[in-house]
């Protein structure tokens, strides 16, 4: 009961989120994705193996609107690659979001929030020198915690899960996940607008 209650009085004594309101950021993320379901049809098709986790990075350029609204425009790099017997297909993904982001548990230097998003991947699939673009809509959920070192340095630590496919490979009528689950790892860059009034200069 006192390590709740204490629990409790922490969290109503925090004094700021990470970001805070009237704040402009730059988030870099980087990680592994993994998890594409719906694939099995055309790896037994063509022969082709994948490995469960594959690179992918994201750049974030956000603000804070309020206390509960972080808004967001995300552009993402991916690359899988498809082994298969003499061509290789190799699938390069660039998704493009407008996103958005709240608070769920707010402390001092810790912030836990859950987010979305929705808007476009542009995939490109790439085999014995061929290359197809299948464009396709992308949705994602996503929870992550952030964590303030310092000034306008904070560590962000978040999972999503993104829902899109698309038919990337020019010799098959198979659909591929472009998606997937991303866990990703980053640091986040906060600072105020130049204009911003009504907030401390320190003078």
């Amino acid at each position: 009961m006192r390590l709740a209650l204490a629990v409790l009085l922490a969290a109503s004594s925090a004094a700021a989120a990470v970001p805070d309101k009237g704040e402009g950021t730059i988030t870099l993320l980087g990680g592994m994705r993994g998890v594409f379901p719906g694939n099995g049809g055309y790896l037994t098709e063509q022969g082709a193996s994948h490995q469960v986790l594959q690179p992918a990075g994201m750049v974030s350029f956000g603000y804070q609107y309020d206390e509960d609204l972080h808004f967001k425009i995300e552009v993402g790099y991916a690359i899988d690659r498809y082994r298969i017997a003499g061509c290789d297909l190799q699938v390069r993904t660039v998704p493009i979001l407008l996103a958005i982001d709240t608070a769920l548990v707010r402390g001092q230097s810790v912030t836990f929030y859950g987010g979305g998003g929705i808007g476009y991947s542009l995939n490109t699939g790439t085999r014995q020198g061929i290359s197809n673009e299948a464009n396709s809509t992308a949705a994602y959920l996503a929870l992550g915690i952030r964590f303030q070192v310092g000034g306008p340095l904070a560590i962000v630590l978040e999972d999503r899960y993104t829902l899109s496919s698309a038919q990337v490979d020019a010799q098959s009528q198979q659909k591929l996940t472009v998606g997937g689950n991303l866990l990703s790892l980053g640091l986040m860059f906060h600072f105020l607008e130049p204009d911003e009034k009504g907030k401390p200069t320190g003078r």
